[in-house]
């Protein structure tokens, strides 16, 4: 009977413990905003926040069908945000080219050894301009993250 109950307060004690790490543990901070192209909002552009230094971590967010769009840290919870610093950001949407084989053909190619010479990885299309996608040429300052306090970015990605 003792060592059942030794076990059952192991057991207690590992599930406390469980719940007691770090509630964010890459130390993010939430980053929101607005994306619209030509003012208007569109739904599923990434937008991509680069550490500025060497030393970082990126963060990315997908927008929503009125533009929104909400930061996550890679391994974060969706949504915890961006370590606080500084960042380029940059935006795309794309698609991939279809190579014009089914996913059967695609399959059995593989399957076989047989790839055609001219079949490679697929080439995306861009559905908004390219040059959003670096944030070299995407037309924006850094943006700098605070650690407290509102992180709202809206950005305006301009076409015409």
């Amino acid at each position: 009977m003792k060592k059942l109950s030794c076990l059952l307060l192991f057991c207690c004690a590992l599930l406390v413990l469980h719940g007691c790490g770090p509630d964010n543990p890459y130390g993010t901070a939430v980053v929101t905003g607005k994306v619209t192209i030509d003012g208007e909002p569109m739904e599923g552009i990434t937008v991509s926040f680069s550490p500025s230094s060497s030393e970082g971590t990126s963060a990315y967010g997908l927008t929503d069908d009125a533009g929104n769009y909400k930061l996550t840290t890679g391994g974060a919870p969706f949504g915890t945000g961006a370590i606080p610093g500084s960042y380029g950001v940059a935006f795309s949407k794309t698609e991939a080219v279809s190579s014009g084989m089914s996913l059967g053909e695609f399959d059995a190619a593989v399957a076989s050894g047989n790839m055609p010479r001219t079949m490679g990885p697929p080439k995306p299309i861009h559905l908004i301009p390219e040059k959003f996608s670096d944030p070299r040429t995407a037309g924006f300052d850094p943006v700098e993250v605070k650690k407290s306090g509102k992180n709202n970015f809206d950005f305006n990605l301009e076409t015409k």
